[in-house]
């Protein structure tokens, strides 16, 4: 029988009723209040007009409201469809346009730019307040007919290559993807996750909250990440899922080695979106006396891989396929790759999206006979553990020899005084491309000389940086990945 996410969740809201689901600023909701809170959120949205497969947009920094919606519009059989609430005028312009969205449920500065926008819109979607969410009129409530293969999910892709696609996920695809992920991870209704987390990202929404919510378990939500409060609620759970911003946050707070000794109710410390830096992993698994799980995931397939819990735990890998996944490297020509060779990852199972939002063709490219190429670029071993080593279009080939951005980053990211970088292929007139990297300091006596000097010893000659610039920041996206569009800018005469 194909598993139905919506029909999963609600089961899971009456069998365990009186149990906390929600711990959100100083409250607890359990639940039967989470049902019914949601519910009437749907019955609401009905009663507005919303029709099975509509889309309704979440506009808001307001994390309990934002979720109250999220459930109410897939339980009345609409598509939510979570977005930054930082996107701009012009970014709204577009998802909005593109999704053709039917409501936007919205913050007031949010709902002020939302209204102003709507007459320049080809569809003009109806704006309600994220207050109304939580405490809508009464209206009836009619159960959605809604099957498993139907959509109950649209993120848009982090659009590194161009214009950010819809990606649809339907009820089956999530149920079967979240079932891996509490599986792999041995989650339970015992479970408080601490989530400080974005929802309007996969990462955050899914991954931490609804995996929580559908094992019957308890998710704490942080409204938002505040390193010195944060050291004060991580031992309150049994799991944190994390990206590397907020580790390397809490290595910098002068209270984080004496907290973590009372965090020995956590069973598990997880890491995605990007990885963390090779110098200071030592240092906080040590703190935490824990292994960090490193995971791998994507918007079109949740996650993929991840660290086994009991180990072990290969340097720099992102673990072993989620139960029926199936990962493969194949080579440039569709051949499959020898074990440690790089080549593209391309993956299969009942977790991939189902469609690219109003993209046919785009859909039929990138899911090819099941199989979906992710754009990344990695190698398995022979126990069948991932190493990610890049993504395609980040491939550096320079006279005639290609670069994985992350090797030479980890050897840069290894010497004394460097914080962060990341690298980079600049146009060459003779060699193609050249390798640059951008360096964030922590000492000033790591200059252009010490770097050179460092990867002479510890790089072949092509891999080198050719160009070296120092910034005080990377530019990085809300999930810490470097937005290697606009580094390139920093970079003179590209």
């Amino acid at each position: 029988m194909t598993r139905h996410f919506g029909k999963e969740l609600r089961h899971t809201f009456q069998a365990h009723s009186q149990r906390t689901a929600i711990h959100y600023c100083g409250e607890a909701i359990t639940y039967a209040r989470l049902e019914e809170l949601t519910l009437r959120c749907a019955g609401w949205l009905q009663a507005k007009g919303v029709q099975p497969g509509d889309r309704v947009v979440l506009f808001t920094p307001n994390k309990l409201p934002f979720l109250i919606a999220q459930l109410g519009a897939m339980f009345a059989g609409a598509v939510p469809l979570p977005l930054n609430p930082r996107f701009t005028r012009e970014e709204m312009r577009y998802y909005l346009n593109d999704s053709g969205a039917r409501v936007v449920i919205a913050g007031a500065e949010q709902r002020a730019m939302i209204e102003a926008l709507v007459p320049e819109l080809t569809t003009r979607p109806e704006t309600f307040s994220d207050e109304l969410a939580l405490a809508p009129p009464t209206a009836e409530f009619k159960e959605s007919n809604v099957q498993a293969e139907e959509a109950c999910l649209i993120l848009y892709s982090s659009g590194t290559t161009g214009w950010p696609k819809g990606v649809v996920h339907t009820h089956a695809n999530v149920s079967s993807s979240l079932h891996g992920l509490a599986e792999c991870w041995r989650m339970t209704n015992d479970d408080i996750v601490i989530n400080s987390l974005p929802l309007f990202h996969i990462h955050g929404l899914a991954f931490a909250t609804h995996t929580t919510l559908l094992v019957g378990g308890c998710v704490l939500i942080e409204d938002t990440f505040d390193a010195q409060r944060i050291l004060q609620t991580i031992g309150q759970g049994t799991i944190f899922m994390a990206v590397p911003p907020i580790y390397y946050k809490l290595l910098e707070e002068p209270g984080f080695r004496e907290a973590a000794k009372n965090w020995s109710n956590v069973r598990l410390f997880t890491c995605g979106s990007a990885p963390i830096r090779t110098e200071v992993l030592p240092e906080l698994q040590a703190i935490l006396g824990k292994p960090i799980i490193n995971r791998y995931g994507m918007t079109e397939s949740y996650v993929i891989s991840s660290l086994p819990l009991d180990g072990p735990w290969p340097d720099g890998s992102v673990g072993l396929p989620l139960a029926g996944v199936e990962v493969l490297i194949k080579r440039t020509d569709g051949s499959l790759a020898e074990v440690g060779e790089v080549g593209a990852v391309v993956i299969r199972g009942p977790n991939i999206f189902n469609q690219y939002w109003q993209k046919p063709e785009a859909t039929r490219a990138a899911l090819v006979d099941g199989w979906f190429d992710t754009g990344d670029l990695g190698q398995l071993d022979e126990r069948g553990f991932l190493t990610l080593v890049g993504r395609k279009h980040d491939l550096i080939i320079t006279s005639g020899y290609n670069v994985y951005p992350q090797v030479v980053e980890r050897v840069l990211g290894e010497c004394p005084g460097v914080g962060e970088c990341a690298v980079l292929g600049l146009p060459d007139s003779e060699r193609g491309e050249r390798v640059a990297a951008a360096i964030v300091r922590t000492s000033q006596e790591v200059n252009e000389q010490v770097l050179r000097n460092w990867c002479n010893d510890r790089l072949v000659h092509y891999q080198q940086p050719k160009s070296l610039i120092f910034i005080d920041a990377l530019p990085k996206n809300a999930l810490g990945k470097v937005l290697r569009r606009e580094l390139r800018e920093r970079f003179p005469n590209t």
